[in-house]
């Protein structure tokens, strides 16, 4: 049975902020269960001794480290590099040169039975040279060199003829099985389009099939529109109370930093007009209507010219968050100089308001989604540049959130709201702690 709209009840009592519901995600085609009431319960699992160990910024038994000699066998050393470094991964899960798997496409396979061979290169982009500084320590002009790798890399790729996809990441701390503590993000180019990404462009293909816009060209808009609305409203979300200082005082830090774009901007950036594709057909009025029946509160967490970093609405992981081009990009070589500044804003922003947040080196993995290296025009034209992070971590730096029980078996769950996370992260500095100190 489909779900009774609340738009038929207009007397009732629903409170997003402490009765259950479930959100839509448009990208996956798939559903979050959202249980805020359950933030009220008492926690008594697993507690950790926080990790404010000091690396120093220089380890001589670090393979990332400049001069040092890396862990392949084969004695290469690194070069004494003063920037972003960027080499080809001497553990790859994915090989080059292996002999590619023919089918027969006889009808005596079987179905169930399935298989195909993956060659691609795998690369390691060092951040910086410093064994202890993290994105979110790092200043805005130290960043671009780390964008300018990832565009340098994402091109030479793209000349390669069987690689069709470049996937560019970064996994921050050992909890996210990050081997060595060098700051430090990869990149797998692969001659398949990797699940993830192959749902996203199916989703965003039916959406522009049904509404003839970049679906989330449209959720940038809505997001903004939402913003408004909160702003002009004065709505926050309503912050739960809970054990293990999910509600402990936050660092006496001022909110918002002392750079140029360090601070929330007091007047948001101008909405840009959703990108339309070609159609015959009518085409449906804009889809960044707030409803009436969807959590008041802004989702947004921070915000330039050209990038909105927000925590989706149907945000899986507590803290999780997207970081969208205001423009239709494609791709991060299609940035201009400004938008390419613009990025490195964000990135440090939100990194740093992620350390802020619990007062640790907060973990996460981050991807990039672009568009593929393939030659289909089609899904190069859907295609909207944006970045996801997924942190763990949930109530403070040493209660980490894992997908368990019902979220492996049913459906995704969280228990505090999009809106209420995003409260959280936009109430944190942009001056890091450790330099406040």
């Amino acid at each position: 049975m489909a779900p009774q709209s609340l738009a038929t009840h207009p007397s009732n009592s629903f409170d997003f902020n402490h009765h259950s519901h479930r959100r839509f995600n448009p990208l996956t085609h798939s559903w979050v269960l959202c249980s805020p009431h359950r933030t009220q319960r008492p926690w008594q699992g697993k507690q950790e001794d926080d990790d404010l160990s000091t690396r120093p910024s220089y380890d001589a038994s670090c393979y990332l480290c400049p001069t040092n000699i890396r862990a392949n066998g084969e004695h290469l050393q690194n070069p004494d590099y003063t920037d972003t470094y960027v080499f080809e991964n001497d553990f790859p899960a994915v090989q080059q040169n292996q002999p590619v798997l023919f089918h027969n496409n006889s009808q005596d396979e079987n179905p169930l039975l399935q298989v195909e061979s993956v060659r691609g290169q795998c690369h390691v982009i060092c951040f910086s040279p410093q064994h202890d500084k993290t994105l979110a320590d790092m200043t805005e002009p130290e960043i671009i060199p780390v964008i300018d790798a990832w565009i340098s890399t994402y091109n030479a790729m793209q000349q390669q003829d069987h690689i069709n996809h470049v996937q560019i990441f970064e996994n921050k701390g050992a909890i996210m099985g990050c081997s060595n503590p060098q700051p430090h993000g990869q990149v797998w180019s692969t001659e398949n389009i990797p699940q993830e990404t192959a749902v996203e462009l199916e989703n965003m293909a039916k959406y522009r099939q049904q509404y003839h816009r970049c679906m989330l060209c449209d959720y940038v808009k809505t997001e903004t529109e939402a913003d408004k609305k909160a702003k002009a409203h004065g709505s926050t979300a309503v912050l739960p109370s809970m054990a293990n200082g999910m509600n402990a005082a936050h660092s006496s830090l001022p909110t918002t930093g002392t750079g140029p774009l360090a601070g929330s901007d007091p007047t948001p950036p101008t909405t840009p007009t959703s990108t339309t594709f070609p159609s015959t057909k009518t085409v449906p009025s804009s889809a960044a209507t707030v409803s009436k029946t969807t959590p008041d509160g802004s989702r947004i967490v921070c915000e330039n010219d050209s990038f909105i970093c927000l925590v989706p609405f149907w945000a899986t992981w507590p803290f999780e968050t997207m970081v969208l081009s205001r423009a239709h990009l494609a791709r991060l070589s299609d940035m201009t100089v400004v938008q390419k500044q613009d990025l490195a804003n964000i990135l440090r922003r939100i990194t740093c308001r992620y350390d802020n947040l619990f007062r640790c080196s907060f973990p996460y993995s981050m991807g990039v989604h672009q568009a593929p290296t393939n030659d289909d025009a089609s899904q190069q034209e859907l295609s909207h540049l944006h970045l996801h992070f997924y942190p763990p971590l949930l109530r403070s730096a040493t209660v980490k959130k894992f997908l368990v029980g019902f979220e492996l078996l049913g459906q995704s769950q969280r228990d505090l709201t999009p809106e209420q996370a995003a409260t959280r992260l936009a109430d944190c500095s942009e001056t890091h702690y450790k330099s406040a100190v």
